[in-house]
């Protein structure tokens, strides 16, 4: 095999073994082209929120593992919007949802401030009058305005569960979770900035502790082949409970003197 070039030992492995074409692409590429090509590096959502425009909806893809709603608010918090003072308006869609949401929208583009729109795939009917909507208030909408949608993928390829128009005209933002260890490890840990670690007095033990964390949830998500699947039910992880998971490790080493390690198991 040592007088085979690259290309032909992968046609050699995807007759012999299909399973490992996915390592060997990967490799292929890498060593080809470069790592650049191969690596996903972490969502930062303030380059995405950079290219964005008042008229221009901001469209998130909801995979499994994934949740947009905390970069949203962090990035709104920069740009002194939030929930609190009414400048950024949540709404997740559900039935009984469509008014508030029209009125909502119509007030915000108005005023210059925030709204998101989270799992409109939910409200397949509504997703018309949101297009008309969309249509009418963007071209003079004012230009600290800002609008998020989310929603799922559709099951199946063939199936069309938003308006053509909306996809068209947003800016579409696919940030699905990786598939290796490794690149989940960057995701899960850039969720914990230094400032946030400096509020554990023990910093030390929190920081071993949450690159054991860190690494126990990217098994989780890197476990695809066996669906979302939980300890006893279906359940998928996501970034909020990892999130969740760190604050509860801050709760506890800044209120015990000593760690209690069973508690935290």
């Amino acid at each position: 095999m040592n007088d085979k070039t690259e290309f032909e030992k992968l046609l050699f492995l995807r007759a012999l073994r299909p399973d490992r074409m996915e390592y060997a692409l990967k490799n292929y590429i890498s060593n080809e082209m470069s790592s650049y090509y191969t690596e996903k590096p972490p969502f930062d959502m303030e380059q995405t929120y950079s290219e964005s425009f008042s008229s221009i909806p901001l469209f998130f893809v909801l995979f499994p593992g994934v949740e947009p709603t905390k970069d949203i608010r962090e990035q709104a918090s920069k740009c002194n919007k939030s929930i609190n003072d009414g400048t950024l308006i949540e709404i997740s869609m559900g039935q009984g949802q469509e008014e508030r949401a029209n009125k909502s929208l119509i007030q915000c583009a108005q005023d210059g401030n925030w709204i998101v729109l989270n799992n409109i795939h939910l409200m397949t009917v509504w997703t018309k009058k949101l297009e008309l909507l969309l249509d009418e208030i963007t071209p003079t909408a004012h230009e600290n305005f800002r609008c998020f949608l989310s929603s799922e993928p559709p099951a199946l390829s063939h199936m069309q569960i938003i308006p053509e128009s909306i996809l068209q005209n947003s800016i579409k933002v696919s940030n699905e979770a990786p598939q290796d260890v490794k690149s989940n490890m960057l995701r899960a840990y850039k969720l914990f900035s230094q400032e946030r670690i400096e509020k554990c007095v023990k910093k030390n033990e929190y920081k071993a502790i949450l690159f054991g964390l860190c690494t126990f949830h990217s098994f989780i998500l890197a476990r695809k082949k066996f669906g979302s699947q939980g300890w006893s039910r279906g359940y998928s992880f996501n970034d909020g409970d990892l999130n969740i998971c760190g604050d509860i490790l801050t709760n506890y080493l800044n209120s015990y003197e000593k760690i209690p390690w069973d508690d935290l198991r």
